[in-house]
Parts: structure tokens; sequence; C-alpha cells
């Protein structure tokens, strides 16, 4: 039985096929600091570097110095594939291509992406290859008007092309003409072909290319100008089949239809990179964050263990280079600490979730942990906006048995349940306490718990498939505490109590106003916690990184020191930001100036309505009201 390898190339994160004939290949993996589930082009001998201008031909280059050899070797897109089935006749646009709706079994099933199919479809065949497609469809009469009428391209690139094969390979000089005088042609660099054919392509098509470089040059192109070499190997790749026809007329061609994928979607994985003795930790956070995060991931290698391996995951929203660059530094000499990022709008869930005030749709993130590392056993997931003083392989080494997390309970809520705050939700506007009775089934409030820092039990949670129960919550409504709240409805009753020390809240400026009127035992758990904190969270909007008047900066401040960001620490505690020629000469950090007007405002509130009281509760009601008016 032939050996056959079918490669997919990606370049972001997106669906996988299943067959086990199939492998998804990160295209430009050198350039993209992120991870998709896959291994990249960016290994051994390699081209990864040059994507932008050679797109899936650096997985082609890298396949044809790197991959183990198989008597068939071939190429498809992350959204675009040949259609092995025995039905080749199924509808097509203008383009030639078959439009499905996504990526699944049904999809793979119809199309023949099954080993089975593929393995039947290659048997008696030499090569495989998309359907012809006439460039009359786009209005053109040839291959060459169609490259040189084609927005993006540009003719004189295809010409030195042409004369690099008339100088070095004569003998497709007929070839060439024959495919540029055509109307017809294999178009979108797809195929699955024998070995011996494919590396006696990729000898001539990269020689062509790396010669063409020296030819051409980018006269201010825009990124889609710039896949120059991308778009002429299309065209070699004609002139290389016609010329392996005019040598052996009696290679065996198969052409079969091509499909394009309409929705994209994510069905991939992150595999564990350490194969024992590993800690996963992933935390979440955008560009703006990057100052914290690094805190966290310094305060996390410096209460590290040696003898351990940490594998910290950073589900990132629009992390910039340099702050992923600089991230990546920090854990460099550190050879058991792996760092990678992966980005949370691969989730298209996301896209239209529930979000209010500083709270962005990547705050659902945490969600899909247990689908996104399904591999794993336990996770811990943490905060940005934290610090550790504790080695957080504690917490991976608690027995769960079949709790689904580990989390602190939150004691804040405990403090609204007692003072009677009003939720705003989809669900109606309610007392704290009715909140959670009714919308989250939560009989007994006490055993809410706060988000900063959970273990999960991805194992069980694997068992029970608590992935779709997420999901399912997360499309019910509109909830108060957004994804926390939804993980306190689907892990009720079924969480393993942390100690208040990994949770350890700085007070957001005011310790002395919220915490002392708590019942005296929480309120004395709490001051002890904060005497030897094992985490430190920096909840609420004064964050240790725009102020220095808040507890615990000192904890915070000691993990930036002597990285990239103490010098935003100093200039922001100046009052300026990046780029501002506008500093506060004088004085201490303010707090925000929403604390401030909280401040004023507040002592005026309670005399007028005390906390608890029915007009209290009252005011807050309309309070919400009318802010839904206004923000919708």
């Amino acid at each position: 039985m032939s050996t056959i390898k079918i490669y997919t190339c990606h370049h972001k994160a997106s669906a996988f096929l299943s067959s086990n004939l199939i492998e998804p290949i990160h295209v430009g993996k050198a350039l993209n600091l992120n991870d998709i589930g896959c291994m990249g082009d960016n290994t051994g001998d390699n081209i990864s570097y040059k994507n932008p201008f050679y797109c899936e031909l650096t997985a082609h280059y890298w396949v044809w110095k790197n991959a183990q050899p198989t008597d068939f070797v071939g190429f498809m897109h992350y959204r675009r594939h040949l259609n092995f089935s025995d039905n080749q006749s199924m509808a097509e646009d203008n383009w030639g291509v078959i439009n499905a709706e996504e990526l699944d079994a049904s999809y793979e099933n119809e199309c023949g992406l099954t080993t089975e199919q593929i393995t039947a479809t290659l048997e008696d065949c030499d090569l495989i290859l998309p359907k012809k497609w006439s460039v009359t469809q786009a209005g053109n009469r040839s291959n060459y008007s169609h490259y040189m009428r084609s927005e993006y391209l540009h003719i004189e690139h295809y010409d030195e092309a042409l004369k690099i094969i008339a100088s070095d390979y004569p003998e497709y000089v007929s070839a060439a003409e024959k495919f540029n005088a055509a109307s017809d042609g294999y178009y979108t660099n797809m195929f699955v072909m024998r070995h011996d054919l494919f590396d006696r392509y990729s000898k001539w098509l990269f020689d062509i290319s790396q010669k063409l470089e020296s030819k051409i040059s980018f006269n201010n192109f825009n990124s889609q100008e710039k896949r120059v070499i991308g778009h002429i190997s299309e065209r070699l790749l004609n002139i290389f089949i016609l010329r392996e026809l005019e040598i052996n007329p009696d290679l065996k061609i198969k052409e079969v239809q091509r499909t394009f994928i309409k929705k994209e979607t994510f069905n991939g994985k992150l595999a564990p990179v350490y194969p024992k003795g590993s800690i996963p930790v992933v935390i979440c956070f955008d560009d703006n964050y990057a100052i914290s995060g690094a805190a966290l991931i310094n305060s996390l290698l410096k209460n590290s263990q040696d003898e351990l391996n940490y594998d910290i995951i950073v589900l990132e929203n629009k992390i910039s280079t340099i702050n992923k660059s600089r991230l990546f530094k920090l854990v460099a000499e550190k050879n058991n600490f792996s760092l990678r990022f992966f980005d949370v709008n691969t989730f298209t869930e996301l896209n239209d979730v529930h979000v209010r005030g500083h709270f962005t749709a990547a705050t659902y993130a945490r969600l899909f942990i247990p689908r996104l590392l399904k591999d794993y056993s336990k996770v811990i997931f943490i905060d940005a906006d934290t610090v550790v003083e504790h080695d957080i392989a504690e917490l991976y080494e608690i027995e769960l048995g079949t709790n689904l997390v580990a989390a602190v309970r939150d004691i804040v809520m405990e403090g609204f349940v007692k003072f009677g705050a009003m939720s705003t939700s989809s669900f109606g506007i309610m007392p704290a306490k009715q909140y959670l009775h009714k919308v989250l089934a939560m009989n007994k409030p006490e055993k809410y718990f706060q988000a900063g820092i959970i273990v999960f039990n991805i194992d069980q949670m694997n068992k029970e498939d608590t992935y779709q129960q997420l999901m399912a919550e997360m499309k019910s409504g509109q909830y108060w505490f957004l994804d926390q709240d939804i993980m306190n409805k689907v892990f009720y009753d079924r969480v393993h109590d942390l100690p208040l020390e990994w949770n350890v809240y700085h007070g957001n400026g005011n310790t002395d106003d919220f915490f002392p009127n708590l019942v005296f035992s929480t309120y004395s758990q709490f001051l002890r916690a904060r005497m030897k904190p094992k985490m430190i969270h920096f909840a609420g909007e004064n964050k240790p990184w725009n102020t220095s008047r808040v507890d615990f900066f000192d904890n915070f401040a000691k993990n930036i020191a002597d990285t990239p960001w103490q010098y935003q620490l100093y200039q922001n505690l100046a009052g300026q930001t990046l780029g501002s020629t506008n500093a506060v000469t004088s004085g201490a950090p303010a707090l925000l100036l929403q604390t401030r007007i909280k401040r004023r405002l507040m002592p005026m509130v309670d005399r007028f309505a005390p906390t608890g009281s029915p007009r209290r509760n009252s005011l807050i009601k309309y309070y919400y009201i009318v802010r839904r008016k206004i923000l919708g």
C-alpha cells in the first residue's frame, strides 16, 4: 500500500481535517509568534520568513527539505480542499468552486476527505489536480491575458519568470507558450503527486523562484501585490505538468473538483509541551495589560521550582509583536519555562457575547479552556491583574476528585448579598441574593467563587462534556458578572474551596470602606490572608501600574523592576503615558477620576440611603434603569 501525506496550509488558527493522511502546517510561522495548534514551517531548512511573498510555497519548501518522504505528497489550503469523492458533479460557482458552509464531519464525508476515499482515489494514479478552470469566466481570453489584467498582478514579473525559463530551461518553452495561449489551467496551487514528480518539480520551481528574486522589486506594493512568487508559481505548476506530459504522454492524471469553506471555525487544540512534571498556567490579556501580564509571569518565574516544568499559555487579544518578544525574553533563560500565545479571536462564538464597562469579549476566553486544552489533566487559570508570592505548583497538586474546579470564595459577592446590592442582567434588576437563587440556581450563595484564580479539572470536564454546558449558558442570556456568573452556575456545588490567601484583594484603594462591614469572621479571614498572601489580585479600576496609592503596590513594582516595562511604570506614575509630553510635576499619583468622584458622592448617598435600606435598593434599581436607557 502506498504511503500518502497531504499538507493543509494555515496562516492562522482554523479548522483541521480529521484524516490521518492530512497534516496541518502553520505557514509563515517565523513571522507569527502565536501557536495555532499545529507544526510550523520554521524549523530545519526553511524559507518561512518569505511567506508574505511565497504564500503556501513556504510549506511546500519545508516539506521538500525536511519531511519524511512518502509515496505521494500533496497540498491543500485551510479553507480550500480537493473533492476526493466519487461525485464530481457538485454545483460550482463562477470560479469553479464547490461552496460548503463549514468544515464538519458531514462535509468531510460528502467531499471524500477521508482516509479511505483519498487512498482509493490515488489508486492507479500519478497525479491529482484540481479540475481546470477557464479564465473566460473572469472575462479573459488566455492565461497570459488573465495575469496581465488581474488586480494586484504585474505582467513584467511573470515576463521575467518566462525569460528565466527560456534562458535556463529552454526545453520548457513550448509548454510555457502552450499554457499562456490556453484559456484554462490548474489554479490555486493544490495537488497530490508521486514523490519523484514532487522532487523534480520542487527543484525546478525553487530554482526559478530564487533567480526571479534578483529580477524583480517592489515599488510601494501593498500586501496583495507582494505575493508575486505565490501567484507566478500557480502558472509554473501548469508549465511543469505540460512538460511532463511531453516527456511521458501516459502520465496518469485525475482531475477533481475544488471546495471552499464559507464559515471560518476552529476545531483544534493545544497539546502539552512537556510529557510530565508540567504545571500548565493560562493567562488572558491584551496590549493594555501587557505590563500587568509581565509582572505576573515574572512573579511565576521568581516563585518556581527548577525541577518542575511550567507550561504558560497566554490567550491574547491583539498583543503587539514587541510586547510578545519582550515576554519571550523574560522566560528565555529558564529551560523549564515554555511560553505560548493563542489568539482569543479564533473563537468565533465571542462575536456576539454580552459585554459591559471595561470588560471585553476576551473576558469569556476562560470558558474555552476545557476545549482548547482537552489533552491536559488539570489547568490553572489566573487573571492578568495579579502577582503570585508562592509557587503555583501547590495548586496543581490538589486532589479535585469529581469537583470541576478549585477556587476561592468571593467575599465581595458575600458583601453584595449582605448589603442588598442590586444586580442588573437580561434576567431583570434584583437584589444580589435573589439573583444568585433565581438566575444562577445557587441555593447556597456563600458558594459563589471569584474567578481570578481557578484550577480546572479537565479530565472530569471531558467526561461530562462541561464545555457544551458552558457554551449553552453563554448563549442563554446577559449575566451580571459575565463569564464568572456562568461558571458559578455550571460549576455550582462542584468547587474545591481554596484558602483566601490564594486570591487576596488589594482593596482597590478603599480597603477600609467595604471589607470591615462584612461578617466579622470573613473580615478576620481577609485580614489574616493579607498578612501572607499567595496571590494578590489588583481587581478594580485602580491598578498599581497607574497609581502607587493602592495596597501591595511594592509587590507589583518588584516584579516590573529590571524589565522593559519599568520605564513605562515610571512614566505612568509621573502622570505620563508613553509618548506624552505632559507630566505631573508635583504631588503623589492620583487615583482614577471615577474613584475620586465616587468618594465625594458616597458619603451623601450613604446618609440619604444607607446600605441595605429599601431606599438604597430603589436608588440602585432606578440608576440601572436610567443607565440602560442611556447606554443601551
